[in-house]
């Protein structure tokens, strides 16, 4: 039997791991890169190894490293977790040779599904229905075009290596497939080491539909019914759930006993996850095998009852598997949504900083990695946290879900909980009418003129009662008393990228805050560090603050704010001639197309960036010549970052001269 098992990986899916091993008997060890010293999943191990620099590449993906870890430790055992080396063939055998247990599939399994080119053709050969498409060697910019017109546009580009929406581009005219071909091999060679390419026809308003398998070392093969993971942004699950409501009995036994026979064609051990596409007609097609735990596994857990890391690590004990498919029972609904750091409002561009403050429910499970201190960094997923709720019903979990949703502060940085909130809503969403398309079909947020509002009000009130009680005496006369006739107190706020003057006028408790031609009344009923309670034109609520500097976190029971407290005189502005290109989000500075002197186009790609994974392609957006470069790469850069400096061409501008 496992005595002590390494967890190869980081975050939430590490302290998930470790939770089982613990009620197991089993000791844990943990690894950790410098960025992730601090971290949670090392901090609460009995063992933790630091194994290189923050990168991945210099780090979690470092073999050598993780086993000599294991070695150090005494451990007998690997578990991947997902990510990082999860699909890695050679990791696996390095596992085995080096005398351990490797908690996960045989490496010839995961060396067939790992490239998705292969896991097509033996789907095929199982009888599967495959997606058309292309996955010959021939990876030629030249081929892939000639390939992408026999199949049709639009047409979607994989990464044959690895999955997580790196390396996916969906390309509708021969137009935009160039660039797609050279951002998706570029980013699929960052994330897996290998920059091959497969095409496969993009099937209008399909659902994405997955089943979980099992086998043991035995022979034995199950499946534990199917997710749906439709919800989708940038090609990556935001919302999982099980049952699909598009699958009944006879559907799911149909797509059950086909993920089972691609299993046993390759002879699969341990967990893993078959992918489907699930047609608008009924009809469904094999995608990939992730041969690995998936990050949504929780809700087959919830509504099979069933802990699927012991399940792994009786497989690799050699321990038969403890039922059979018609010991397989399903018990009500389960939804999971993923929390990210990540600004829906700004094309989900991942969102970095402290957390300030962090608060989850107590009504759903929740498998996260960070509390009051913790970084976000560019380095890793921006995956936080993960909430689970599981009902009765489908009705039931979606109500039990939104109302966790709804009570989970993250103060700090910017995170897609409203957006999840907004889905949960969705009328479509609510009746079960999903496909992986729905979230361009949503309709834009309304303005919220009032909300945002009454963040600014809150804001002014929370900065004055912060600055009356940090008074040693007087604390009962309001800040900024003067004994002769004086303007209202006023502070420069701004939220949406709109600026403006809120002043106020208090009474006591009670204050009225202007802001432009509006008042609003704002009665304090209690203030403490991090918390205003406050009746706001007689609607009384709980407001959560957290402060960094001059910039604010508020959420209010409806949503979730963020304003900043402006300078008091504006910044100098830049001459009139030139344009900047800044970065739109924290990252790694990839690659820069361009030299200083060179004319430049609108759209041209000018700076690379690559933050948690995602590749962002920053653009010229006006006619021009470089005039300064002010990064290089490897550099880290911030939001808003001036990263490339455009002037007039020379032409230009000695004809203006």
């Amino acid at each position: 039997m496992i005595q002590k098992i390494l967890i190869a990986n980081r975050g939430e899916i590490a302290r998930r791991i470790a939770r089982t091993c613990s009620r197991l008997g089993i000791a844990s060890v943990a690894v950790y890169s410098e960025a992730d010293r601090g971290a949670l999943h090392a901090r609460e191990a009995r063992e933790a190894v630091e194994i290189g620099p923050p990168q991945s590449r210099d780090s979690y993906l470092r073999i050598h490293r993780i086993l000599e870890a294991a070695r150090r430790t005494g451990c007998d055992a690997v578990h991947p977790g997902y990510g990082f080396l999860s699909e890695n063939a050679e990791f696996a055998a390095c596992v085995i040779h080096a005398g351990m247990k490797f908690i996960g599939p045989i490496p010839d399994a995961i060396r067939k599904m790992g490239l998705k080119s292969t896991a097509r053709a033996i789907a095929a050969a199982a009888q599967v229905p495959t997606v058309p498409g292309y996955n010959g060697e021939d990876q030629d910019d030249a081929a892939l075009a000639r390939e992408a017109r026999r199949i049709g546009f639009p047409v979607l580009i994989k990464a044959s290596a690895g999955g997580g929406g790196k390396g996916m581009r969906l390309v509708r005219s021969e137009d935009e497939l160039a660039d797609a071909l050279r951002a998706a091999r570029r980013e699929a060679a960052s994330a897996f080491g290998n920059g091959d390419l497969l095409l496969e026809k993009y099937i209008e308003r399909a659902r994405h539909v997955e089943i979980q398998i099992l086998g043991d070392l035995h022979g034995s093969l199950i499946h534990l019914g199917e997710r749906e993971c439709s919800i989708q942004r940038r090609h990556q699950k935001i919302i999982e759930e099980s049952p699909s409501p598009a699958v009944n009995d006879h559907l799911r036994a149909r797509m059950g006993e086909a993920a089972v026979s691609i299993g046993k064609t390759i002879g699969y051990t341990s967990a893993g996850t078959v992918e489907f596409l699930l047609a608008p007609s009924g009809e469904f097609y094999f995608i990939e095998v992730n041969t690995r735990i998936q990050v949504e596994h929780p809700v087959t857990e919830a509504v099979t009852g069933l802990d699927l890391v012991e399940l792994q690590i009786g497989i690799a004990e050699g321990r038969p598997l403890p039922l059979t498919q018609e010991q397989v029972h399903f018990h009500g609904h389960a939804v999971e949504a993923r929390l990210y750091a990540e600004d829906p409002a700004n094309d989900f561009l991942p969102s970095t900083g402290r957390v300030l403050s962090v608060r989850f429910p107590d009504r759903v499970r929740v498998d996260h990695a960070i509390e009051d201190g913790s970084d976000v960094t560019v380095y890793y997923d921006p995956m936080i946290a993960k909430l689970i709720a599981h009902g009765g019903t489908r009705q039931e979990a979606m109500r039990t879900l939104r109302a966790a949703l709804a009570e989970t502060r993250v103060l700090g940085v910017t995170t897609n909980r409203d957006f999840l909130l907004r889905v949960l809503a969705d009328a479509a969403f609510q009746k079960g009418d999903t496909h992986a398309g729905l979230l361009a079909e949503m309709p834009a947020p309304a303005e919220d003129a009032n909300g945002d509002a009454v963040a600014l009000a809150v804001t002014a009130v929370y900065l004055d009662q912060a600055a009356i009680a940090s008074r040693a005496f007087l604390k009962r006369i309001p800040a900024n008393f003067r004994n002769h006739p004086y303007r209202d107190p006023a502070v420069k706020l701004e939220q949406n990228g709109r600026t403006g003057v809120v002043s106020w006028r208090s009474e006591g408790d009670l204050y009225h805050v202007r802001i432009g031609d509006a008042t609003i009344e704002v009665r304090v009923l209690d203030w403490r560090e991090g918390r205003l309670r406050a009746a706001v034109d007689g609607l009384q609520a709980a407001f959560d603050i957290a402060r960094d500097g001059d910039r604010f976190w508020i959420e209010s029971p409806w949503r979730s704010h963020r304003v900043v407290k402006a300078p008091r005189y504006p910044a100098a502005s830049g001459a009139a001639d030139q344009e900047t290109a800044n970065a739109p989000m924290p990252g790694l500075v990839l690659r820069i197309p361009v030299e200083i002197g060179q004319e430049v186009q609108p759209g041209q790609p000018l700076v690379i960036l690559e933050a948690m994974k995602m590749e962002q392609t920053i653009r010229a957006g006006v006619h021009g010549s470089v005039k300064s470069i002010l990064v290089k790469v490897g550099d880290i850069v911030a939001p808003g970052q001036m990263l490339i400096e455009i002037g007039a061409l020379a032409k230009e501008a000695g004809e203006t001269t």
